[in-house]
């Protein structure tokens, strides 16, 4: 069987370079923890080409018939949920998701292999550590991109996505299921966190605040609520500041300045053709849900004709922020405490959100009873706060399973288009250059 990952690379360097020399020359020169922890840095590569489908496919956004028609093929099936040829060839999400878990697991197979010469333990498990984060990373990304949504009755039988944990390309690659992909995930996350320092010395590198952030990101998709708050909560323990948009300058072009006391791990989404400012117009119902005096009103967004455009990115530019931040936990922990019952701890998180967000003297605490009520105003503020943060897909798809019936749609040309709850869409299609390399199985439609 051709392997997974000689495809993908085939596409950076042709099949028959790749064949005679290695993929990438700074992989076989791993010495030191110095060189180790250099490839860790490779920012561009694990922390900027995350897939961005989380926002792609979900409900924040739309194109205009004139836009989507300049689009090439794979741009517009991608809009439209088509079944099929949706990622380019060669160059695409799956190829940047696996080139992250292959610098992974090489930086493992370098820690057991130059452990006793390094002979320091504190810096290798660090080194080994971080590697184990960004794996898991990975693999969470892929398990929401290519697999169906988490279904505890469900999820060990259907497939998720293959689970490399070797350097070695030439083993085949093999889909595991969801339930052992969420496993490996877990594991390596909570493994990651024995050896990462409470905070690292910049946010693009991970952390123990960074490595809970992603564990209560996996526990919120099992819909395992008492795991998530609790994760939430060790994050927010660590890191617990507020960026207060009363000091921002909303008719800046990128109001939201990179690396801010709310983040707590930086990570951005690949870039994606139908995101791009001038192309993605703000639904209407979604920039009604703000206040007249919510900052995020005029600091995310601008208008564009009689439309609006988004401009609130945590990067200062028109990257898309995918990152972990304390805004994030603090929603996190109220939806948790809330769906246990105790609503008005979670109101409190969200009033000391949202204190930060409207402008100075204009806020009044929420207060509602019922606990209905409160998740429905913590559904809501999750979709403003988190608007193109690629976690929107997340939200829908375990909304979804609870129930909530988030029918998306997309009206090109006349026609509508249509992604229900629960169908197969919901795992998009592997790349066909994967499949035909791989011999995997392809998603069912």
């Amino acid at each position: 069987m051709i392997i997974l990952l000689i495809g993908c690379m085939c596409g950076l360097f042709g099949c028959k370079r790749y064949l005679e020399a290695k993929p990438d020359q700074r992989l076989a020169t791993i010495e030191t923890v110095k060189d180790m922890q250099a490839l860790l840095d490779d920012y561009a590569t694990l922390n900027y080409s995350d897939p961005a489908m989380g926002e792609v496919y979900g409900d924040n956004y739309f194109m205009s018939d004139e836009v989507f028609n300049a689009r090439n093929e794979y741009d517009r099936n991608m809009y439209i949920f088509a079944e099929a040829h949706i990622f380019q060839p060669k160059l695409n999400v799956w190829n940047n998701v696996y080139t992250q878990v292959n610098i992974a697991n090489t930086i493992l197979q370098a820690v057991d292999d130059k452990q006793q010469k390094i002979n320091n333990d504190a810096a290798i498990s660090h080194i080994r550590a971080q590697a184990l984060f960004f794996r898991a990373k990975a693999f969470f990304n892929a398990l929401n991109v290519w697999a169906m949504p988490f279904n505890a009755n469900s999820a060990g039988t259907l497939p998720g996505v293959p689970l490399r944990l070797n350097a070695n390309f030439n083993l085949p690659s093999v889909r595991s299921t969801i339930a052992e992909g969420y496993q490996q995930t877990i594991a390596d996350f909570k493994e990651s966190c024995t050896a990462l320092p409470p905070l690292d010395i910049t946010p693009m590198r991970p952390s123990k605040a960074a490595a809970y952030g992603m564990l209560c990101r996996v526990y919120l998709q099992m819909r395992d609520y008492v795991q998530a708050g609790k994760y939430a909560d060790s994050c927010l323990r660590l890191k617990n500041g507020l960026l207060d948009y009363n000091t921002l300058n909303a008719s800046s072009n990128y109001p939201v300045p990179k690396l801010n006391v709310e983040v707590v791990f930086e990570g951005r989404g690949e870039t994606a053709a139908p995101l791009v400012q001038a192309r993605a117009l703000i639904m209407p119902e979604l920039y009604q849900l703000y206040a007249a005096n919510d900052l995020r009103k005029t600091v995310f967004f601008k208008a564009s004709g009689s439309n609006y455009v988004f401009k609130g990115n945590y990067e200062a530019a028109a990257s898309f922020f995918n990152g972990i931040t304390t805004a994030e936990m603090l929603l996190s922990r109220a939806e948790c405490l809330i769906r246990a019952g105790d609503v008005q701890k979670g109101l409190d998180d969200l009033n000391l959100l949202l204190q930060y967000r409207y402008k100075k003297g204009t806020f009044s605490s929420i207060n509602v009873s019922s606990k209905e009520d409160a998740l429905k105003l913590i559904k809501t503020e999750r979709r403003k706060e988190l608007i193109f943060r690629c976690m929107r897909w997340l939200d829908i798809r375990r909304f979804n399973e609870e129930g909530d019936g988030i029918v998306l749609k997309r009206t090109i040309n006349g026609t509508t288009y249509t992604l229900s709850p629960g169908s197969k869409g919901h795992a998009l299609a592997i790349p066909e250059d994967v499949i035909a390399l791989s011999g995997m199985k392809q998603n069912e439609r």
